[in-house]
């Protein structure tokens, strides 16, 4: 295999699919919040943040420990903050160290890999039948290089048969279902962390070449193809487990659709220009 189409492999599976998902998220959290109003919706946005915070910050605070940060100061949950911060993590580093720099994009990739490994769990246990036949599905659209609509198209026909699986037994799907309902909002990446991390990220992407041209040099052909093959296969699983998280994430933007019009019905009153209540994610 030539030396780089194996390197787009790579940092399409990498870089491009983790950030893609991790930004549409954000977006599906963003209509959420907004949907819900951050004065009458209050209640609705700290349970969210209750949730999901912990575990972000958790995130971050494990990608400095990796990345040679020095953290000053941080709290996972602090519902009393005067600043209505409730979790942050503060750190400094090595603008010279190249670990460091990719350090902060690792910063904003990792609770979006955290929440995703959290997501995985929760599927395995609760829909196993019905995210193998995604992954059969995911795989087969890979192999014949499906455009955007028909992955859009297996993402919807989804939910149904989710529900149709007989290999779970129906309180292991409710469960499921509240469960990833609950983390789904949390597996983004912030915009404004990854804006801030573009040094790093020009720096992974110049390391993932010399991997592609170390595997493309001390490999033989067949050696290659096998490591793409597997490179496709964790691609396939991983974009599965992705469109679960996006239904779910679209599914809370319905429920936080159905707020809206209960608030409006009810005589609540638009709080479009009020400040956000709560900034999960501290740097």
């Amino acid at each position: 295999m030539a030396l780089f189409p194996l390197y787009l492999h790579i940092l399409l599976i990498t870089l491009v699919l983790p950030v893609g998902f991790g930004l549409c998220i954000s977006l599906c959290k963003a209509a959420f919040c907004s949907l819900v109003g951050y004065r009458q919706g209050r209640p609705v946005l700290l349970g969210l943040h209750v949730i999901i915070t912990p575990l972000r910050e958790l995130a971050h605070l494990i990608a400095c420990l990796l990345t040679m940060h020095r953290v000053t100061e941080f709290q996972l949950l602090n519902l009393r903050d005067p600043n209505a911060e409730i979790g942050f993590v503060e750190h400094s580093y090595n603008r010279k160290n190249p670990l460091a720099l990719v350090g902060n994009f690792l910063f904003a990739l990792m609770p979006f890999l955290l929440g995703l490994s959290l997501s995985l769990l929760i599927v395995n246990a609760c829909f196993h039948g019905a995210f193998q036949g995604l992954l059969r599905e995911v795989g087969q659209l890979g192999e014949r290089g499906a455009g955007l609509g028909e992955y859009v198209g297996l993402t919807f026909a989804f939910i149904p048969r989710l529900f149709r699986d007989a290999s779970t037994g129906v309180i292991a799907k409710i469960l499921g279902c509240i469960f990833l309902l609950l983390v789904c909002l949390g597996v983004y990446i912030s915009p404004e962390e990854l804006r801030g991390s573009i040094s790093g990220i020009l720096i992974y992407a110049a390391t993932a070449f010399f991997v592609a041209l170390l595997i493309f040099i001390a490999c033989d052909e067949r050696t290659n193809r096998i490591v793409l093959l597997g490179l496709r296969s964790f691609s396939s699983a991983f974009t599965a487990l992705c469109l679960i998280v996006l239904v779910f994430a679209l599914a809370a933007i319905g429920l936080g659709f159905i707020f809206f019009l209960c608030r409006s019905f009810g005589g609540g009153h638009g709080d479009t220009h009020a400040v956000v209540p709560y900034e999960a994610d501290g740097d």
